[in-house]
């Protein structure tokens, strides 16, 4: 199965935050630190300098036993909410794109749209084997029997019934293609 985006490691803006880091006007310093379970997998040295016109963020660590020295362009955003306030974004380092996430990816933090990852749920679903059907026709019955969707109103296909009937063309394909190399192979159904 392919590598999706939860085994990466994450360095998101609401943690940061969360750890003091996006402080006005003054310049912080501290470790942030992954772990699982009660092993440490990765730590680096963040700090971030918000006293100076463009905010930015250092990041230092090591990969692959080399030091890697990296510093980030921090984005202000106001509120529309609420006067004087607003949010600080990430830009990737590849794209220059604002992003509230960065991922550790070849020694380097990215944005997701950087390396275009995929969630578990869609990895599930990009296997051909009979575990993936299973999985999609499972959310077939799930979407026809949805006790408070529309398929139909007045004799015509809703949005969400174009949506359903787009998922059953695409398995029975994917039925039709496992039921095919099931055949020949020699296997029979229980």
């Amino acid at each position: 199965m392919a590598t999706t985006i939860e085994d990466y490691i994450r360095l998101t803006v609401k943690d940061c935050k969360r750890l003091g880091f996006f402080v006005p006007n003054a310049d912080t310093n501290n470790v942030v630190r992954w772990t699982q379970g009660k092993n440490v997998v990765a730590s680096v040295q963040f700090g971030t300098n918000l006293t100076g016109a463009v905010p930015y963020a250092v990041l230092n660590y090591r990969y692959k036993n080399e030091p890697v020295h990296t510093e980030l362009t921090l984005r202000f955003k106001p509120s529309n909410l609420k006067e004087g306030t607003g949010y600080y974004y990430f830009v990737c380092p590849v794209t220059g794109l604002s992003c509230r996430n960065l991922y550790l990816v070849n020694g380097q933090f990215v944005s997701r749209t950087a390396f275009r990852p995929l969630y578990k749920k869609q990895a599930e679903r990009h296997r051909r084997d009979g575990l993936g059907v299973l999985l999609d026709i499972a959310d077939y019955e799930r979407m026809t029997n949805a006790p408070y969707r529309r398929l139909t109103y007045r004799g015509k296909l809703t949005p969400y019934g174009r949506k359903v009937e787009k998922y059953a063309e695409r398995v029975g394909g994917m039925y039709a293609d496992i039921m095919h190399r099931a055949e020949t192979k020699g296997w029979s159904a229980i």
